[in-house]
């Protein structure tokens, strides 16, 4: 009989425990007054390296050299952005920041265009995230998400 008690008591405990909401989080809501022009570049840049990229679902980023996994997007609130070799490089001829451009966001800041051509959608921006989607050319989505650096 004790052993059922103990059972039921410890079945009750883990119930209960899973209808616990965690509170707290790495990633809080986005603060609605910083511009999402803030929130991707900074105060004046912000740099973002790739923790994440899925195409239609599947991780890809493990494919990439090891050396390419911790290149930095910079954006820059002056409308510029650059890729950079981040603290490695593949080959150490090549040069330390590889792409230059600009960026905008379209009318209701829900994309990156990327050169006045590429555009990225925003599945999710905050000071900690960015997640941004697209479709190939080959009808394939992928799905990049970037931590601050």
């Amino acid at each position: 009989m004790k052993l059922v008690r103990t059972w039921i008591l410890m079945t009750v405990i883990v119930l209960g425990l899973a209808q616990c909401k965690i509170t707290g989080s790495d990633d809080p809501a986005p603060d609605p007054n910083i511009s999402k022009t803030e929130l991707l570049a900074g105060k004046s840049s912000k740099a973002w390296v790739l923790t994440s990229s899925k195409i239609d679902g599947d991780e890809v980023i493990n494919q990439a050299l090891s050396c390419s996994r911790d290149d930095n997007m910079v954006y820059r609130t002056a409308k510029t952005y650059e890729w950079n070799e981040g603290g490695s490089k593949c080959n150490a001829k090549d040069p330390q920041v590889y792409d230059t451009g600009t960026w905008e966001f379209n009318t209701g800041e829900t994309e990156i265009i990327i050169n006045k051509e590429l555009r990225y959608t925003i599945v999710k921006l905050t000071a900690n995230t960015l997640q941004i989607s697209l479709k190939n050319i080959f009808g394939e989505t992928e799905e990049l998400t970037f931590k601050p650096n």
